[in-house]
């Protein structure tokens, strides 16, 4: 020791910092030359404490800190307990947080409190101070301590580091300098490798708490159900879509056989045995006297020693896919009651009907030709009944090949037939779920399949081809056709039984020609619409154009219409409609008198004559045919079999 207090005797005292100091080290050093540096006195302990209010500021900032290494303070005091020392916690700046102490060596030490700041700057060089400039551990042995009052005491302190690395605070031992021992730093650096450990283990904790808390938070929210089992395939988590999905009890649902409740062993071998996903497998199930229609989606968790340690599955309700599809596919009803315009007597008594019967649940026939707006009339009705918030499907039953209008209709399951989609797929019904079915064209579905849907109106539920199962449907039929649909029934094309079924409610749309008014109200309609979209000027309708237009019979009604309006927008490109501007069916017509345009067998030989006029015109191609008349092709195929037309020359 005496010669740690000559050479403090010679570097302090006598200012000779050249003097022979190999015995002390060059942390002490310089710690000593930045005292003399401050003009520090050595003979003055500055006292230091910050007030009561800051202390318990810092006391609750590092909280933390304090909780974790209280225990590990208790416990090395100890050891030290009765031999004159003290155990100090203090925070990054050397600010003294706990103490636990023997009473004789703080009554003699008073700078040894709660509060106190031990830096170098109010202390001299001490061992806190220097750890909290250096940041690593260090023993200031009695007349190493700057302050000549401080040279009975030894101080043993270290860092505290946090997760990052940062020093969080500092431990130390403090006590009479003959007392102490080499091996007193040695556990001060012991017990702070104790609190870093203590303290990255609560942090980790608290890390993975809050990883599953966000975990947990959006599997609570996320609109799927979400599933997780263990290797066994045991539950061991389910949020509340899950839990409604497939109806089990919420609070007894933990370490269940996910297997048991769904019934299915295969998928679970899949998973866990063989480490493979599965994606979209179909379920319906009876759950508590009901049925649950989803779709499942499973992957195994895998973990660090790349075993398979349990997985988690994805569960959706098919009526969310279902609409989810029909929001991709349009399956929805645009049209309103507003929009179908007309001011004649007859289509504003169509348009009355089926707002009254809207509402209703049964069934709907609309009958009227090809073109008269019969679509637009089942979208305005769905808008305004119960299902509107349901799809609307559309499945034109004349426009499918026979072999493959029950697969549309009522779907399949998983190798019904050679070409099959694997996994199978919903029907239009199944699609329709909730909403409305528009069976356009029904009188040309062929009678087997008229057996199947009869069946589903009764039932109303489906079983897709190749499976057993039932699958509960809530869906509004509405079905359109433009035959005589009781002649049908006579000739033994349709079924008596099924049309009695979906005749529950007949609305009859009208034809153009019947809409007295109707005609040029529709075509400024069109030729406003059409020049908006073009860009042109609106146009008006010369008095020969406005007359051809009034007299023509209009076999392909409204839609043909449209077309004829659009065709004049284009061709007078935002002048005034002359005939030479509208189709040239229009134009070769023969000025008939409305008197005797009203005569049914001169209108069918009229429309004979147009229909055999645009055949010639377009040298018989049946798709150019049916689009200048506005008609489909296999509308204008039965009116050419209908008037016996065939090609001359």
């Amino acid at each position: 020791m005496r010669f740690h207090y000559q050479a403090w005797e010679d570097f302090v005292i006598g200012r000779n910092t050249s003097k022979e100091t190999s015995l002390v080290s060059p942390i002490i050093l310089s710690s000593w030359q930045r005292c003399v540096n401050r003009h520090q006195s050595p003979d003055e302990v500055i006292s230091s404490r910050v007030p009561e209010e800051e202390v318990n500021k810092r006391r609750t900032v590092n909280q933390n800190l304090i909780n974790v290494a209280k225990p590990f303070l208790e416990e090395l005091y100890e050891l030290v307990k009765g031999s004159g020392f003290t155990v100090v916690l203090l925070d990054q700046d050397a600010c003294i947080l706990e103490i636990l102490g023997d009473q004789d060596f703080l009554e003699r030490h008073k700078h040894f409190q709660t509060g106190e700041i031990w830096d170098e700057e109010t202390k001299g060089t001490n061992a806190m101070g220097i750890v909290k400039i250096e940041k690593i551990p260090v023993q200031v042995y009695a007349t190493e301590h700057y302050v000549r009052k401080n040279h009975n005491i030894t101080c043993s302190g270290a860092p505290i580091r946090g997760a990052n690395g940062e020093m969080i605070g500092i431990l130390d031992v403090s006590g009479d300098f003959n007392k102490a021992h080499a091996h007193t730093l040695g556990m001060v650096v012991a017990a702070v490798k104790a609190i870093q450990n203590e303290l990255s283990l609560k942090a980790a904790h608290a890390e993975i708490i809050k990883s599953y808390n966000n975990v947990n938070a959006i599997i609570e929210t996320i609109s799927d159900g979400i599933v997780s089992f263990d290797e066994y395939g045991r539950i061991t988590n389910m949020n509340p879509v899950a839990i409604k999905i497939l109806d089990v009890n919420g609070s007894n649902y933990q370490g269940k056989q996910l297997k048991s409740i769904l019934k299915n062993d295969e998928i679970f071998d899949r998973i866990l045995r063989n480490g493979r996903s599965i994606y979209d497998k179909e379920f319906l199930l009876e759950r508590n006297h009901k049925q649950v229609h989803f779709l499942f989606s499973a992957q195994p968790i895998i973990d660090h020693a790349k075993e398979i340690c349990g997985g988690v599955a994805n569960l959706r309700e098919i009526k969310y896919v279902h609409r989810l599809i029909n929001q991709m596919v349009g399956a929805r009803a645009l049209f309103t009651f507003e929009d179908i315009i007309g001011e004649s007597a007859s289509i504003k008594e169509s348009i009355r009907i089926a707002k009254d019967i809207a509402a209703s649940m049964s069934s709907i026939i609309l009958q009227g030709e090809s073109g008269t707006g019969k679509e637009m009339f089942a979208q305005a009705i769905h808008n305004e009944s119960s299902f509107s918030l349901g799809p609307f499907m559309v499945i034109n039953c004349g426009a499918i090949p026979r072999d493959l209008i029950e697969s549309e209709l009522f779907g399949y399951e998983d190798g019904a037939f050679t070409g099959a989609k694997r996994g199978g797929r919903a029907g239009k019904f199944e699609l329709a779920n909730g909403g409305t079915i528009f069976l356009d064209e029904i009188g040309d579905m062929p009678l087997d399949t008229q057996v199947s849907l009869l069946r589903v109106l009764q039932e109303k539920q489906v079983v897709r081809i190749g499976g057993y199962k039932s699958i509960p449907i809530n869906v509004r039929v509405i079905a359109a056709t433009n035959k005589d649909i009781k002649e049908e029934v006579r000739k033994g094309n349709f079924r008596e039984d099924l049309y009695y079924r979906l005749n529950v409610i007949n609305i009859t749309i009208p034809p153009l020609r019947k809409r007295e008014g109707d005609i040029l109200l529709l075509s400024k309609y069109y030729i406003k619409k059409c020049s908006t979209m073009l860009g042109y000027t609106v146009s008006n309708l010369d008095p020969q154009a406005v007359r051809s237009l009034e007299e023509y019979y209009w076999p392909g009604n409204v839609r043909e219409l449209a077309n004829a309006m659009e065709r004049a927008v284009n061709m007078a490109k935002g002048k005034e409609i002359a005939l030479e501007h509208l189709p040239e069916n229009l134009q070769k017509q023969t000025n008939l008198g409305k008197k005797k345009a009203k005569d049914p067998h001169t209108l069918e030989k009229r429309e004979k004559e147009i229909i055999l006029e645009t055949l010639e015109a377009v040298n018989w191609n049946i798709s150019k045919g049916s689009s200048i008349l506005g008609i489909s092709r296999n509308t204008l195929y039965r009116k050419i079999n209908k008037y016996e037309i065939t090609m001359t020359g």
